[in-house]
Parts: structure tokens; C-alpha cells; sequence
């Protein structure tokens, strides 16, 4: 297919810096891009894709690491999913999680030139990496032209594809605390036809610490069920002191479908979601609790 990329122009910064007098410049205009594998598949008509947009390149202006600090572990938002999944803290736990999200991410050509604020910033209700990053309690570093300021992952997402981000802003790195505690965690994806490459219809994180037998720090995250990823609190204070025995998870798993607002759609059915959220959440959970007890 044919695709003509009318933009008005293409802006290539130095630093961050420079990147966010170009966006206080054009405003709604300017359009970020690292990867670039989320600018066609939003493209407006097949002969008019980006028409008035400013394509702001920051692929270059060293957002690309992955490093661990004296409290947390910092990724640049332009690192690629594949550099996340291939981070050797990323393979044990609790981090695991995550590359748990980018294994499910599609393919791995797509994942070698995607980046992590890519996938954060299209602010998809699907987006497979936010939810890992609700289940590790991160946290967002944003760049503007007064000041820069950090949020919690869960206040990032405020509507479908609709971020907290103003449009002289841009996201700069993530930030992982690290878990001083043992910590089980999973991720489960669910998708049309079960590959990769599908949308999830309904994808899941969750994240417990233990307090002797009973839960103690839970956190159950669900995407694809609403406009935006969120925590399931009322499930997560199901689990909270108690046992983690099969009643006590069978529980949070349908208070967390109940907390679920999925639509029909070409994909499955509103109902369906729902069913499966309280599958995908008792698996992970239990999932959660066999890692921990390794």
C-alpha cells in the first residue's frame, strides 16, 4: 500500500531542551516520534496522513537507557521494547513483569524500533507495558518549558488515547522503584487469535508482598476494560491481610471484572471481557503467589 506522508515539517533536536521549545512552538501541531511505528496505523486517510503536523524526532537525543540508580531503575523514554525485554534485571523478579509484556508485544521487528513512551504516550487503553508499570508502582518523569515534574503512572492515563500531557511537554524517562521486599508478579494477555501481534481484548499485571501467611502489598492492573489501564483497588482490598487460598482470589478476580467497563466491539463482546477478566486476574494472582514462593 501506498501512503503519502504530507507533513508540514520534520524537526530533529539536539536535547530535550530544544525538543520542548519545539513543541511550546507548534503546540497540537508537532507530533513526537522515535520509533515511529504508532504514526501510520493513526493516520487520518491513506493520502492525507499528518497533513499540518510538525514530526518532532527525539530518537537521537539520548532517551535510549536503561540504567539502575541508588533508588530505582531509570529508562529513557525512548528505549526500545526489545533493549527492556533483553535488560538482564528485566528476567528476575519482581521486574520479570515486564518483560513478560514485552514478550506479548508484537513482533520483533516492531519491538527492535519501538519505544516504551511510544507505547505509553498513544495512551491505547491496551498498551501492554503500562500495565507492568502500574503492577511496579512507577513513576513518570515530564519535561516542560518551566519545570519538570514527576507523576504516578496511574494519574498518566486521564481518557482513551488522552495523556497528561500538555502539548509543550514531553515524556523523558520512567522511573521503577526498586522493591525492597520479595515480590510475586504476573502478566497475561488475551487477544483475538492469540498471537502477539493481536490488541489485547483483555491484558492483566498484578503484584503482591507477603506479611507472614496474608497478602500485604497488592496490586491488580487491567487494560482493554475501560477508557483508560487502571487498578482494580476494590480487588486489591479483598486480597489485603488475608490468606492468598483459592476463595480469597476467586473473589478478587470477579470484584476486579466488576470494576471493569469494556465495550462491544468487532473483537468480542462486553460480557466476554468481563468472563475473562475474572480468569486472567486468578491466574496471574496465582501465578503471583507460585513466584513468590520460589
Amino acid at each position: 500500500m501506498n501512503v503519502a506522508l504530507k507533513y508540514e515539517g520534520y524537526h530533529r533536536p539536539g536535547d530535550v531542551d530544544q525538543t520542548v521549545d519545539i513543541l511550546t512552538k507548534y503546540g497540537n501541531k508537532a507530533l513526537v516520534i522515535a520509533g515511529g511505528t504508532d504514526v501510520l496505523p493513526q493516520r487520518p486517510g491513506r493520502n492525507n496522513v499528518g497533513i499540518g503536523k510538525h514530526l518532532v524526532d527525539i530518537a537521537h537525543i539520548g532517551l535510549d537507557y536503561i540504567k539502575e540508580g541508588k533508588d530505582c531503575i531509570h529508562i529513557g523514554a525512548a528505549a526500545t521494547i526489545n533493549s527492556i525485554g533483553a535488560f538482564p534485571l528485566f528476567s528476575k523478579m519482581p521486574y520479570r513483569v515486564l518483560s513478560e509484556a514485552v514478550a506479548c508485544h508484537s513482533t520483533q521487528t516492531i519491538r527492535n524500533r519501538a519505544t516504551i513512551g511510544g507505547n505509553l504516550c498513544n495512551a491505547s487503553p491496551c498498551a501492554d507495558l503500562a500495565l507492568p508499570l502500574f503492577a511496579l508502582d512507577a513513576r513518570l518523569v515530564i519535561k516542560g518549558p518551566k519545570r519538570e515534574r514527576q507523576i504516578p503512572i496511574q494519574d498518566f492515563y486521564i481518557g482513551a488515547n488522552l495523556s497528561a500531557l500538555d502539548n509543550n511537554e514531553i515524556l523523558v524517562e520512567i522511573c521503577i522503584p526498586f522493591c525492597e521486599q520479595k515480590a510475586g508478579t504476573s502478566f497475561l494477555k488475551l487477544g483475538r487469535q492469540h498471537t502477539a501481534i493481536d490488541m489485547a481484548l483483555v491484558n492483566v499485571a498484578t503484584f503482591f508482598t507477603m506479611n507472614g501467611q496474608c497478602c500485604d502489598t497488592v496490586r491488580i492492573a487491567l487494560g482493554s476494560v475501560g477508557p483508560v489501564p487502571f487498578r482494580a483497588k476494590k480487588a486489591e482490598s479483598i486480597l489485603a491481610g488475608k490468606l492468598p487460598d483459592k476463595e480469597n482470589i476467586q473473589r478478587a478476580a470477579k470484584a476486579a471484572a466488576e470494576a471493569s467497563a469494556p465495550l462491544d466491539d468487532i473483537r468480542a463482546t462486553a460480557a466476554y471481557r468481563k468472563k475473562m477478566v475474572v480468569i486472567l486476574v486468578r491466574q496471574a494472582l496465582e501465578n503471583s503467589f507460585r513466584r513468590y514462593e520460589v
